[in-house]
């Protein structure tokens, strides 16, 4: 899911330098780093709401993140369930990318 939906911006080892960066505003942030940018601990409940809701005005940078939580539904049929378990999925994804 990942390759799929954020390698594009994020790159395929996560750490911001993917194809698309090159269009965008601005800087796409390393995900290795979550952790580290968060006292050691990976930010499980800010990842899960990035991922639902949008980043925000300034939490990830900009308004240029989609928003998955809704195209999760449309492609789950709105099965909540299933919504949840592609994001915890990315995110236990993320947390294993995190650099030590």
């Amino acid at each position: 899911m990942f390759k799929q939906y954020c390698a594009a911006c994020h790159g395929a080892d996560a750490r911001g330098r993917g194809p698309a960066t090159p269009t965008l505003n601005t800087r796409v942030p390393d995900l290795t780093t979550l952790s580290k940018r968060h006292d050691g601990k990976f930010p499980y409940e800010y990842v899960e709401s990035v991922l639902r809701f949008g980043p925000g005005f300034s939490a990830h940078g900009s308004s240029e993140m989609p928003v998955w939580g809704p195209i999760f539904q449309y492609l789950e049929n709105y099965n909540e369930a299933a919504v949840r378990q592609r994001i915890r999925n990315l995110c236990y994804y993320l947390e294993s990318l995190q650099q030590k």
